[in-house]
């Protein structure tokens, strides 16, 4: 019962990220076993597990189209754990149990890193190791002292793990890298389609987006730009990113026009390839392309926490000279629809004249219009989304100011294009870093001046100026909508232990699992070891190789070696068919006791099993034995093939 207790605390955590039917199923084979060890049944029949293997591959290789993998193989692992329990007899069943055991508690960093993980993982180690203890010394062993030995064991363990994962040599990339398979539940951040209530509802997620510390000052609120992907295409009410938009257009000529700004990101997983930085982004170490509207996008999506540092300009000029395609491309529009905000463009062209002047008029029309800005806002049409917000509701979120202002801009001519991402940070308490949250999700618009470039124009906050001065919270009247860690409903003591534990993680990400060669290489020049980094990897790599010499020589010492009597090789494997059916030979139990307790259970045996265990005690202990009564006994020990009962 014991052993099935243990593997239930192990492959617990896994039910958080497997399917349900894999934690059922195991929550079932694991009951099973319990009960049967409780009322004493027998172990089942060959065959049944068996088919219940089987049926264990074959649930996987349709759930998940595979064996292998991240989800599949720890899945597979974890349902053939707990169907190893139900023919664990010998005690080399019960070490592979808990070798496995010992695997399966490794597999959950795949899926979690986090310290609450990492103290998880300390506590099943140490159960683990509690538990070989405790086979190995017997089962009048109490378990009060097994557990203390296995905490000495890991005292004396943890300093030496901790002196070889700071000085054994690093491996560019985290420590933990595998991806999340596909079809689990995963974040998903900002997408390269905008349609209006889409960044709405993102922004209803308290999640972490990302996490940013300043080397310098901290750019004012209204500078707090993060951006994201650029949306050159509208139809239907929808601005997306064409896929002919990276073959056609250029990545844009930058300049910073003043001192740049070096932030420190650590990304969350996002399931998109969007590289976050501080708008404008300059350049990073980080693998990346360019895309034609200025951001950055990664070789593939992020699906693990990434950390790069990025540098960028808060003033800029972005493509003086714009290109014959791009200057099509952002004055594209549909043939059709929303004919009431086309002509109001046309009348502002018709009486400014100028570019900068229609940029003007726009946003003086949001600031006196009566906009409310809102994370619900009445449903627009289709086709004329834009007239129906403009003229009709007047009541949106930032998709709907900046996708109606694009609109607006190029309809009277002026190149404009939406630009999506975050805009503001909230000061951790504890910590030098920022936090931006899904909630800071925002969009804006850009217009294309001469002389200027690409310059910034956020519609939204001229309706709305708390969204940019002091964040959502500020700018919107149904803080009801908001989630709990945008602030909109009080800092209590359960947002402060929130924040405090989110230091913590943060902490734990930074100089945990983050800890690679740039750090490493820090680490020891800070010790003043900067110039011994070979000499003391090669030093760790003798040590390993040592610890390692010493484990197998251990090993070599303690391995089982085969008893010599043929007799007492009989009665072990007497004890094994016994075992097989459920009457298992206690630790150090007696023959003749083990003899009585076997005839106590199973009546028909008692006859053959006492005569046995009679001529084993005569054969081991008494004097004066002869050859014809030792072969007797070997003989009869072999011929006893006791079967279940129906």
């Amino acid at each position: 019962m014991g052993l099935t207790a243990l593997v239930a605390v192990i492959c617990l955590p896994h039910a958080l990220h497997l399917p349900v039917w894999v934690s059922l199923a195991t929550a079932a084979v694991l009951t099973w076993n319990g009960l049967r060890l409780l009322l004493g049944y027998a172990a089942p029949s060959a065959l049944l597990r068996g088919l219940l293997s089987f049926a264990a591959v074959a649930a996987v290789l349709l759930g998940f189209g595979r064996i292998n993998g991240q989800t599949a193989g720890v899945a597979l692992l974890v349902l053939m754990l707990a169907l190893k329990l139900t023919e664990t007899i010998r005690y080399r069943d019960v070490v592979i149990v808990l070798a496995l055991c010992c695997f399966v508690l490794v597999t959950q960093f795949l899926f979690s890193q986090s310290p609450a993980m990492a103290a998880y993982l300390i506590a099943g180690c140490w159960l683990v190791v509690a538990a070989f203890v405790h086979i190995h010394a017997g089962d009048d062993t109490p378990i009060a002292a097994s557990a203390a030995e296995s905490a000495r064991l890991l005292a004396l363990a943890i300093p030496v793990a901790a002196a070889l994962f700071v000085l054994f040599p690093r491996l560019p990339g985290p420590l933990w890298g595998l991806p999340t398979a596909g079809g689990e539940r995963a974040r998903t951040g900002l997408s390269d389609h905008m349609t209006p209530g889409s960044i709405a509802a993102l922004a209803r997620s308290g999640a972490v987006a990302f996490r940013v510390r300043f080397d310098g000052p901290v750019p004012p609120p209204v500078e707090r730009y993060w951006r994201g992907p650029v949306l050159w295409d509208f139809d239907h009410g929808t601005w997306h990113t064409g896929a002919d938009v990276a073959r056609d257009l250029a990545p844009p000529e930058i300049s910073a026009d003043g001192p740049t700004v070096r932030t420190d990101i650590t990304l969350e997983p996002s399931h998109q390839p969007w590289l976050i930085a501080l708008d404008m982004p300059l350049d990073t170490v980080h693998r990346h392309r360019r895309a034609p509207g200025g951001n950055w996008v990664a070789p593939a999506p992020i699906d693990r926490r990434i950390r790069y540092v990025a540098r960028s300009a808060v003033t800029y000029t972005l493509d003086a000279h714009l290109a014959p395609a791009a200057r099509r491309r952002a004055l594209a529009l549909p043939a059709h629809g929303n004919p009431r905000a086309r002509a109001l463009a046309r009348r502002w062209a018709q009486r400014t004249g100028t570019a900068r002047a229609v940029v003007h008029s726009a946003l003086d029309f949001f600031r006196r219009g009566g906009f409310r800005y809102t994370l619900s806002p009445p449903r627009t049409s289709r086709d004329d989304s834009v007239d129906d917000f403009l003229f009709s509701t007047r009541a949106g979120f930032c998709e709907h100011f900046a996708g109606a202002f694009t609109f607006l801009m190029r309809a009277a001519g002026v190149p404009a294009r939406v630009v999506t991402g975050y805009q503001g940070a909230q000061h951790a308490p504890l910590g030098d870093y920022w936090i931006v949250r899904d909630s800071d999700a925002h969009a804006w618009s850009e217009v294309w001046l001469a002389g200027a470039g690409w310059v910034r124009a956020d519609p939204t906050a001229a309706a709305a100026p708390e969204r940019v001065r002091a964040g959502i919270r500020a700018a919107v009247a149904d803080t009801g909508d908001l989630p709990y860690m945008a602030g909109g409903h009080g800092r209590d003591a359960w947002y402060h232990a929130r924040m405090f534990w989110d230091a913590v993680d943060t902490g734990w990400n930074r100089w945990f699992l983050a800890y690679g060669p740039a750090l490493q290489q820090r680490l020891f020049g800070a010790l003043g070891l900067a110039g011994f980094g070979a000499a003391i990897a090669v030093l760790t790599a003798l040590v390993v190789g040592v610890l390692a010499l010493v484990s197998l020589w251990l090993a070599w010492r303690m391995r089982e070696i085969r008893e010599p009597d043929p007799a007492v090789r009989a009665w072990q494997k007497l004890c094994r068919r016994l075992a097989r059916i459920g009457l298992a030979r206690h630790t150090g139990e007696a023959p003749d006791r083990y003899a009585d307790r076997v005839a106590a259970r199973r009546p028909d045996l008692a006859a053959t099993i006492t005569d046995l265990a009679a001529r084993y005690s005569r054969l081991r202990y008494a004097s004066g034995v002869r050859l014809r009564e030792h072969r007797a006994f070997i003989r009869r020990a072999r011929r006893f093939r006791p079967r279940r009962r129906g």
